[in-house]
């Protein structure tokens, strides 16, 4: 799997789209809302937790998201927002890091 993930250009999403991580095939979209953020990224262990590998894009309706390719498996991730690394609200599943907050998981299917 390759460290670089890219978004292949999303232009806008439904307002009726769930926020957090949906997986379509063999990708997850991730969806958050921050309608006032500057930038907004993920880092997780499928981009060796390098925020600037994997950019959002934002949506005229304030929301970003981003299309990652990901083998079957257990991803950890947190979202970055504007700088700011963050637990992603909209994914219940999460767990302790060593750090003192908390991951957002994922099972890829």
């Amino acid at each position: 799997m390759s460290s670089t993930i890219s978004n292949p250009g999303f232009s806008s999403i439904a307002t009726t789209k769930p926020l957090g991580p949906c997986q379509v095939g063999d990708s997850v979209i991730f969806v958050a809302s921050y309608p006032k953020a500057s930038i907004v990224q993920i880092a997780g262990n499928f981009n060796d937790w390098h925020p600037e590998k994997t950019q959002m894009k934002k949506a005229n309706d304030g929301t970003w998201q981003v299309r990652i390719p990901l083998a079957k498996g257990v991803y950890r991730y947190r979202l970055v927002v504007d700088g700011q690394w963050q637990q992603d609200p909209w994914n219940e599943a999460a767990e302790p890091n060593p750090y003192g907050g908390m991951n957002s998981v994922i099972k890829v299917d």
